[in-house]
């Protein structure tokens, strides 16, 4: 008998320090005791962080050339005109709000020594034409990246390679006949966007006009047309107010009130008056005489240069009886009464810069040479 208490003993014993041993064990974890520290600690895994994406609203991302800017963190996007003038009817506004939206001569710069750059812009409502972007590095061309239209997925731009020796200055010249809006802008994960201020131009330019000056048949590219053109011979910065299929419009010469003080405006306007089936010389007239006094009442010091209509195919408009002279006539008449009371207003014969069919697309548009020989005689005539 005594045996077997002792054996039963040896039993209690040796059950009561398993135990002891394995409420030692689990303790630490139930009661959140410290870790011995002679054990290394199980390494903690952090989220990864994505350093390289930047945010678009970031202070550091300039939108150059236009007035309406909207930020979210997931967008940056663009307007020509106030969300008021587009939703003006079109009796008043006089132009298409799918044309209007459309970002000719915008453009959006940064500064980064990052090794890459990843965009990507979304269509949004309005033009969906083919078109190119055209990237300068510290203002040299850069690369180009064309695109087919109609544009319906976002386009991706990719710059790889880059070099990271110092910081540098970065443009994305957004097309002409397309509406996009950035919705990623990523770098690499070490690189970010450096504080910058874009460099002082000698000036602000205004062009103000129709498809002509907007830069249909430029192959969808704001760095063709004539505007864009004339700027860069200039050293000014563009705001191109001028939208494809528009007559003369008050709402677009009452936006020029919204923008920057102007030192130099063109205005090439009137096609479209004359080519259509129910304007006479007269109502071209007193539109013409209304559009160019709004235009100054809003830009009182800018020099004014009214440019007649160019060469153009279309020789008559058979419901009106109306030919291109008429307008051409009209404009000149105006603009040389107004030159009694105002110094800085200036008239530019448009069909003595473009002269014949060689410098057109089709019955008026200009093709790319045509659009650079305007740039050229404008500033010839500007600056001399």
């Amino acid at each position: 008998m005594e045996k077997i208490k002792t054996r039963n003993r040896g039993i209690f014993y040796r059950n009561t320090i398993m135990l002891l041993m394995a409420i030692a064990l689990v303790l630490p974890l139930v009661s959140g005791c410290k870790e011995d520290s002679t054990v290394a600690p199980r390494p903690r895994v952090e989220p990864k962080e994505e350093t390289g994406k930047i945010a678009l609203n970031n202070a550091n991302i300039h939108v150059m050339g236009v007035q309406y800017v909207y930020r979210t963190p997931e967008k940056l996007s663009f307007k020509r005109f106030s969300d008021a003038t587009l939703d003006m009817s079109n009796d008043v506004r006089r132009f298409s709000v799918t044309n209007a939206l459309a970002t000719t001569g915008i453009s959006i710069q940064f500064k980064t020594k990052s090794s890459l750059i990843n965009m990507t812009f979304t269509p949004e409502s309005g033009m969906t034409d083919r078109g190119s972007f055209k990237v300068l590095k510290d203002g040299v061309d850069f690369k180009t990246i064309p695109f087919s239209g109609p544009v319906s997925q976002p386009i991706q731009i990719e710059l790889n390679d880059l070099p990271t020796d110092k910081e540098h200055v970065y443009e994305i010249i957004l097309p002409c006949y397309t509406n996009v809006s950035l919705t990623k802008l990523e770098l690499d994960a070490e690189s970010s966007l450096m504080a910058y201020t874009p460099a002082p131009k000698g000036g602000v330019y205004i062009s103000f006009g129709d498809s002509i000056t907007h830069g249909a048949r430029q192959e969808g590219a704001t760095y063709l047309t004539y505007p864009y053109l004339l700027a860069q011979k200039l050293d000014m910065r563009l705001y191109n107010l001028a939208v494809a299929g528009a007559r003369i419009s008050m709402p677009m010469a009452e936006t020029a009130k919204d923008l920057p003080k102007a030192d130099i405006i063109t205005v090439l306007i009137g096609y479209n008056d004359f080519a259509s089936a129910n304007r006479t010389a007269s109502q071209i007239e007193r539109d013409y005489r209304s559009f160019l006094t709004e235009i100054r009442n809003n830009q009182p010091s800018a020099e004014i240069y009214c440019i007649t209509l160019l060469y153009t195919t279309n020789t008559l408009n058979t419901t009106t009886g109306l030919v291109p002279d008429d307008v051409r006539n009209v404009i000149k008449d105006i603009v040389t009464e107004y030159q009694t009371t105002d110094s800085k207003l200036h008239l530019i014969e448009g069909n003595q810069i473009i002269t014949s069919s060689a410098q057109l697309a089709d019955q008026v548009h200009l093709n790319v040479s045509g659009a650079s020989l305007l740039a050229d005689g404008l500033y010839e005539r500007i600056t001399k």
